[in-house]
């Protein structure tokens, strides 16, 4: 039977996008945050409020979970008032939040007993990306359930992967924002570099993203990154939090990391003064900071944004 009727629970900044390309598709799409506001901003688009996580959860074919963390992911399902309370056999879970592995995949096992399909499918793309489209899920769990989920996914992105059982694709994930985070870091080296250097910044960036050097960060980013720009398109603490636990996982498999290690020590640099909230490249800051740039040869803005 296909999937008509979708849940989104968690209508932050990748939560309302996922809403509203559902909306588009032609799904009954029923809507739950923590804050009002969020659900108020989809109503007019066609959104169906919901009064509680487990009211969210009733007589939809597929709820799909947008959530910062693995804690709140927790509360979502089993806290009072979870999904626990109202779920049915034959029901399926999708989390797309980036959470740890181990940790998904025991609770795929937990709903497993009650009939319930759960099914770890986090996605590589920032917010700005899903608002259009732009973007790749990765789905972990089973087969076959996976491909009841798959025309749903690829209506609102670009490719859709199967990966493998629960968890595989969380830890994919991982790695996706391990390979990001330290592609992040290189493009921070070189723009201070290249400004402390005194050279054109934008002579700089269109020789950066046109030939070998080119990255989707430059592309999208590079631009506000040498102007001083770190208004938030992925925050600085949701990538503390995430390059946390490719740590963790690398921890766990004994592999080391030694360059995430450090990059993450001047992540938290830039939390500890204050940056938290900007983006995750106002770390550009504190490598400005340590080159003692003025604003005359660098022009990167050390104030706080909030």
């Amino acid at each position: 039977m296909a999937i008509e009727k979708i849940a989104v629970i968690g209508l932050g900044a990748m939560g309302n996008s996922l809403a509203a390309l559902l909306l588009k598709a032609g799904y009954q799409v029923t809507g739950y945050d923590i804050d009002p506001r969020q659900v108020k901003k989809l109503v007019k688009k066609g959104i169906k409020p919901a009064k509680s996580v487990a009211a969210s959860a009733k007589k939809n074919d597929l709820i799909i979970l947008s959530l910062p963390n693995w804690s709140v992911v927790q509360t979502v399902v089993e806290g009072n008032n979870g999904l626990l309370k109202t779920l049915q056999r034959g029901q399926i879970v999708v989390d797309t939040s980036t959470v740890p592995p181990n940790e998904t995949k025991s609770m795929a096992a937990k709903l497993a007993k009650l009939g319930i399909e759960w099914m770890d499918v986090p996605i590589s793309g920032a917010a700005d990306q899903a608002r259009v489209g732009n973007m790749v899920f990765m789905a972990g769990g089973r087969k076959s359930v996976f491909q009841k989920i798959k025309p749903v996914l690829d209506k609102i992105g670009k490719k859709t992967v199967y990966v493998g059982k629960n968890g595989d694709a969380a830890q994919l994930k991982l790695v996706v924002n391990q390979i990001l985070y330290l592609n992040q870091a290189a493009a921070v080296e070189g723009l201070t570099l290249g400004l402390k250097a005194g050279l054109n910044p934008e002579v700089m960036l269109d020789v950066l993203t046109s030939g070998a050097a080119s990255s989707d960060l430059l592309s999208a980013r590079g631009d506000d990154m040498l102007k001083g720009n770190f208004k938030p398109k992925g925050a600085l603490w949701i990538a503390i939090k995430d390059l946390g636990m490719v740590l963790e996982s690398a921890r766990q498999h004994g592999v080391v990391l030694p360059i995430a290690g450090l990059y993450q020590q001047l992540m938290l640099s830039a939390q500890y003064a204050g940056w938290d909230k900007s983006d995750a490249t106002v770390v550009m800051r504190t490598y400005a900071q340590i080159a003692e740039m003025s604003k005359r040869t660098g022009k990167i803005n050390s104030k706080r944004v909030k």
